[in-house]
C-alpha cells in the first residue's frame, strides 16, 4: 500500500512531544511508499513563518528546505491539470449529493479536497488525523492516531 501524508502527520513528527503512535506508525513504514503533496510543504512554510524567530523557527525552517525535500525525494506530488480536474469534479458530486466542503478562496484553503484530488489520482490512501473531513470522497483513510 502506498500513502499521502497529511499536514497532521507531517507535523507530529516535530512536535514538541510527538505521539508515539504515530512515530511507531511511520516507522513502520517503507519510506518509498510516503508521499507528500506539495500542498503540505505550502502549508507547513505557512506555519513556520508565522512563528517568532528562535532557534526552534531556524530549525523547523531547515528541516523544511532541506531534510523533507531529502526524505521525500521523488515522492512530492505536484498539482497539475489532471488533478484540478479530478478536484472539480470531486467538489462537484459532493456539493450535488448535499456534501459540500467548506469555501474555498485559495489552494491552500481547499487543502482537504485537493488532497483528496491528488491521493486518488495517484491511488494512494491518505494518512491523517482528520477523518470527518475527508468522509464521503472516496479516498482509503488511515488514522496512525488510533
Amino acid at each position: 500500500m502506498t500513502y499521502l501524508l497529511d499536514t497532521c502527520l507531517i507535523s507530529e513528527l516535530v512536535a514538541k512531544q510527538p505521539n508515539q503512535k504515530v512515530l511507531d506508525w511511520v516507522d513502520a513504514q517503507i519510506p518509498e511508499t510516503l508521499y507528500l503533496s506539495v500542498i503540505t510543504i505550502g502549508e507547513i512554510a505557512k506555519g513556520i513563518c508565522k512563528l517568532t524567530a528562535s532557534k526552534r523557527k531556524e530549525s523547523l525552517t531547515t528541516w523544511l528546505n532541506e531534510t523533507l525535500p531529502n526524505r521525500f525525494e521523488y515522492r512530492i506530488l505536484t498539482i497539475d491539470v489532471s488533478t484540478m480536474v479530478l478536484w472539480g469534479n470531486l467538489i462537484g458530486q459532493l456539493e450535488q449529493n448535499g456534501r459540500p466542503l467548506p469555501a474555498m478562496d485559495s489552494l491552500i484553503a481547499a487543502m482537504p479536497s485537493a488532497s483528496v484530488a491528488i491521493a486518488l489520482q495517484h491511488s494512494l490512501s491518505l494518512v491523517t488525523r482528520n477523518e470527518k473531513d475527508f468522509a464521503g470522497t472516496g479516498v482509503v483513510i488511515v488514522n496512525s492516531w488510533s
